[in-house]
């Protein structure tokens, strides 16, 4: 049987016994049981860190901090402390992106977790399957009594064994969700800010107006990588 477990036994001669049919499979499943399925805490702790960089980004831009104040605001200094805050804005970022990278391993080492408890699943919906064929196999050799026994703790088996296919499934769609989610940070991460960095930086030494649409649409790429990692997780 798979990864060690019991094998199908030759089903009992009493009721009892019957009942219990498969007890000793069921107890090596109960045996190093994994987190629930919907217990995710890095992809939460990544998608968090990405929502942040993103208000980040936004407000890290100090010309565009300038514009977003009005001519009284100016008056009165407004427009300087926004420009402040928008360079305290881009160091931020950095410590954005340890906690990023930091949250993204986590995902990773999840990933082989759930991998492992699907398998787990998948196995254990295998087996549960195997004892309910075997012991059906047996069931004509007993007694009329006897076969209705067996045959309720045979379809005790097999209601089990749907429950880990779901169980599997589920583990499938959760690796799959923290796999994009791990794509998308990347893409933020390694290709977008730091396309949006340099475009600020050469808005400064060159065509103003044309790196200005350039770096808007870099942050427009980068919010909507973030609200598309946002509803998937929802």
């Amino acid at each position: 049987m798979i990864r060690g477990w019991p094998v199908p036994v030759p089903v009992a001669a009493d009721a009892l016994g019957l009942s219990r049919y498969g007890a000793s499979l069921l107890d090596a499943l109960g045996q190093g049981a994994t987190p629930p399925v919907g217990h995710d805490p890095a992809a939460a702790r990544l998608l968090a860190v990405l929502t942040e960089l993103g208000a980040v980004v936004q407000a890290a831009n100090p010309a565009a901090a300038r514009r977003r104040v009005s001519w009284w605001g100016r008056l009165l200094g407004r427009d300087v402390e926004q420009e402040l805050d928008a360079h305290d804005s881009q160091s931020r970022l950095g410590v954005l992106l340890v906690q990023a990278d930091a949250a993204a391993q986590g995902i990773r080492a999840q990933l082989v977790q759930q991998a492992a408890a699907q398998e787990r699943a998948t196995d254990a919906a295998i087996t549960l399957e195997a004892w309910a064929d075997a012991g059906h196999v047996q069931m004509a050799a007993l007694a009329p009594p006897l076969q209705d026994v067996l045959a309720q703790r045979l379809d005790h088996l097999r209601r089990l064994a749907a429950l880990q296919q779901v169980e599997a499934r589920q583990w499938q769609l959760l690796r799959e969700q923290n796999a994009a989610l791990l794509a998308r940070s990347q893409r933020i991460t390694e290709t977008l800010l730091p396309a949006w960095r340099q475009t600020l930086l050469a808005h400064r030494a060159g065509d103003q107006q044309q790196r200005g649409q350039q770096a808007a649409q870099l942050l427009a790429q980068i919010h909507a990588e973030v609200a598309s990692a946002q509803a998937r997780l929802d």
